[in-house]
């Protein structure tokens, strides 16, 4: 450069600031696309396991395992440690409603499309009391919830499932007659089944409510203590049914 002249003022590149807004607005657009793929996708995802449980439910009785759907204990955690108060016994075959349920019971359900009943024969840890749970398949719980709620509101519904005797264990005698309480209960939001219960004394020997000696102030307490088993038993084992199912229907 000649001595006493001045540089050149440097050139402007046309366009390069609008290239880098270009680029910005672009990535922007881009984000939202992206963000409402992702929340598209799980929404599908959701739908799927949706249409899965529904199709799943009605046939679940058919694909769980025996002890999925009955299993070898029951008992609700306590602490750090897990109660497990009931022992299963066994199983019986499937039956009808009519063979499985207590008469009135099994009427008002086959009304209102009763198909079959599952039960099994439970002994409590202490071998003080025996119960038997059924899983009632019907149409549509719609339907079979007014005669659920009839029979669950009911002061004493009394026992509403014929007892499963089981040879050579503590409910080997568990008969009809020594049934004392019950109840029943939907499982699930809307799936087709009902639990229901009896539960009784596996010492038929005596007279429920009726105890000697000193023991006679506590006559009304043993009467009630089976109507209260009777619905923390059912109502568990509800929810244990409904987590199997959910579990496997996913």
């Amino acid at each position: 450069m000649p001595p006493g002249l001045l540089p050149a003022p440097p050139v402007k590149r046309k366009g390069t600031k609008r290239k880098v807004f270009g680029i910005l607005i672009a990535a922007l657009g881009i984000f939202p696309m992206l963000i409402g793929g992702v929340v598209a996708l799980q929404a599908y995802k959701n739908h799927q396991i949706q249409v899965s449980n529904d199709a799943f439910n009605p046939v679940a009785w058919h694909n769980l395992k025996t002890d999925e759907i009955f299993p070898d204990h029951l008992g609700w955690p306590r602490g750090d440690e897990e109660t497990r108060a009931w022992s299963r016994q066994g199983i019986a075959k499937e039956a009808s409603c009519e063979e499985a349920l207590r008469k009135a019971f099994a009427e008002a359900l086959t009304a209102k499309g009763c198909k079959a009943v599952l039960r099994a024969t439970y002994v409590h840890i202490g071998g003080d009391a025996v119960a038997t749970i059924a899983v009632i398949v019907v149409d549509s719980y719609a339907e079979a919830k007014p005669v659920v709620e009839e029979f669950y509101w009911a002061k004493d519904p009394g026992p509403l499932v014929v007892p499963v005797a089981v040879p050579g264990t503590p409910a080997a005698e568990w008969v009809k007659a020594r049934a004392f309480a019950g109840g029943a209960t939907g499982v699930g939001l809307d799936m087709p089944y009902v639990a229901a219960i009896s539960v009784g004394p596996a010492d038929g020997t005596r007279k429920i409510g009726v105890l000697p000696g000193e023991w006679k102030l506590d006559s009304e307490e043993d009467t009630r203590s089976y109507p209260d088993m009777s619905n923390i038993l059912l109502r568990g084992y509800a929810q244990v049914l409904d987590y199997a199912i959910t579990g496997r229907g996913q």
